[in-house]
């Protein structure tokens, strides 16, 4: 009997074993790199109100800045990858205290070069983040932006016994991060191939880089208010890097062009001064009419564009 199935039972061990290759671990492997982050459930259905409670929920029972530090980093990179609006309030609350500390630190130590740079750099992050949140926020959301994430970020700051942005440094950031941004996307809504600066870029100055898409040619354009142009071509005067009839002249023209950076890394910028006379108002981050920056923006790169092959690139 034993006999005469044995050869039954070895095929079946043989189909069986054909068909099953054993489990594959690499799957298992995969899972265990790639764990999926857990979902946070918020009390509030406001979305600024939830951005404050996530950044809250990830710190300590009696937080420090420091605690904030790596966090603010991790936090900035995922809103890069993923640009949803959600993470950039959670980035934006998150770096506030060390951005405000840094602008301390840069007013406290005005001529400590390194120390200055670094604290540059934390600064440029923050404005970062607060540029492409703008940029992809709703209109609802970006109309009611200012007034709900300045009491959200001081409570971050007072929770990790920061201090907050004073009115006026506070006001000033938002006027020229508002003028950065109704620039980019008036030249955007015109057709020019547009990219807001990477953190290297706005250390040489640059906020906005605009290409003509049919000649190719570029500007790096510094983007500035009346008043903060005006003292930029005083400064340029006394380093001697402009005459005072060419300070007359950029008065007049309402830009200027500036060499900005050292040996390799020098590039040339365009000045851009938003006079409301030139350009009208901003609300909601944008211009109500953007006509005039498109042909301004049109002869800046007729008379002076770039067509170096270094559009999106700042080292020579």
């Amino acid at each position: 009997m034993h006999h005469y199935y044995h050869p039954h039972w070895q095929n079946f061990h043989h189909r069986r074993n054909h068909a099953y290759r054993g489990r594959d671990w690499s799957l298992d492997k995969n899972y265990l790199r790639e764990k999926e982050e857990p979902q946070y459930v918020c009390v509030s259905t406001d979305m600024f109100d939830c951005a404050e409670e996530q950044v809250r929920a990830t710190l300590q029972r009696r937080p420090e800045v420091h605690d904030l530090d790596a966090k603010a980093t991790k936090l900035k990179r995922k809103f890069d990858r993923t640009h949803a609006p959600m993470d950039g309030l959670i980035a934006l609350m998150a770096q506030a205290p060390r951005a405000v500390l840094a602008q301390l630190q840069m007013d406290a130590r005005p001529h400590d070069y390194h120390d200055r740079r670094a604290r540059l750099f934390e600064l440029i992050d923050f404005n970062d983040t607060f540029d492409l949140l703008i940029m992809v926020l709703s209109d609802d959301n970006r109309a009611r932006f200012v007034e709900k994430i300045k009491p959200a970020m001081e409570r971050t700051c007072r929770q990790v016994g920061a201090p907050f942005f004073s009115d006026e440094q506070w006001d000033a950031i938002v006027r020229g991060l508002s003028r950065e941004i109704a620039v980019y996307l008036a030249a955007k809504n015109s057709g020019f191939h547009t990219i807001m600066a990477s953190r290297t870029q706005d250390a040489l100055g640059i906020d906005i880089q605009a290409m003509d898409p049919e000649s190719h040619r570029y500007v790096n354009l510094d983007i500035k208010s009346p008043s903060a142009f005006r003292h930029r071509l005083e400064r340029l005067v006394q380093e001697g890097r402009m005459t005072e009839r060419e300070l007359l002249l950029a008065d007049q023209r309402r830009y200027a062009i500036a060499q900005n950076g050292h040996g390799r890394d020098k590039v040339r910028v365009v000045l851009f001064n938003t006079l409301p006379d030139d350009y009208g108002e901003i609300r909601g981050f944008r211009f109500t009419n953007e006509e005039n920056v498109r042909e301004r923006l049109n002869q800046l790169i007729r008379d002076n564009g770039l067509h170096d092959g270094r559009f999106g690139i700042v080292s020579v």
